[in-house]
């Protein structure tokens, strides 16, 4: 049961990022220039990295080390701070052995500038994970990363991932 439920959620996922250009709440996102772009990208690509090496090792203290705030207000109903049930759902039902990321693989970055010190970055891309059968698993991810300047770097403070009921209420609204 488990395993189709993450299938279910993974092709509903690549449904939905295939459909249309991102459009939630965009009137306040928007493309950075480029040296926002080179600035943003890079702490963008480091939580990737963290996230699916915590998913490919089963081990969510990988992520949480780098960032102790995701381990804060974890809200599986929202999408906030949600990456334990992805390393917890994907462990339970594959052997990973390898992942790769593409934080574009949809569309640009989206930004936006709460303050000189904090910025939500929009990203509409895909993860994929190599089982231990060689084949398989992933699939789009629409997530807004809050990402605040301390200590000379930009580190992410929260998440917040789209849900499917988040992906079907944003494909209504990208074909109206």
């Amino acid at each position: 049961m488990k395993n189709w439920l993450i299938v279910i959620f993974l092709t509903l996922s690549l449904i939905g990022c295939n459909s249309t250009q991102v459009n939630p709440d965009t009137e306040e996102f928007r493309e950075p220039e480029p040296t926002e772009w080179v600035q943003y990208m890079k702490p963008v690509r480091e939580y990737l990295y963290y996230r699916t090496q915590a998913v490919v090792k089963g081990d969510i203290e990988i992520l949480w080390t780098r960032y102790p705030d995701l381990k804060n207000n974890v809200d599986p109903k929202t999408g906030v701070n949600n990456e334990i049930y992805e390393v917890d759902s994907l462990r339970a039902s594959f052997n990973l052995i390898d992942a790769n990321f593409h934080p574009e693989s949809y569309e640009r970055m989206k930004i936006q500038t709460v303050n000189d010190r904090e910025v939500i970055v929009l990203i509409h891309g895909g993860i994929g994970y190599l089982r231990e059968d060689l084949d398989e698993s992933g699939g789009g991810i629409l997530i807004k990363l809050y990402i605040e300047h301390k200590d000379n770097q930009w580190i992410v403070v929260k998440t917040d991932e789209y849900l499917i009921h988040e992906f079907k209420e944003w494909i209504k609204n990208s074909e109206e």
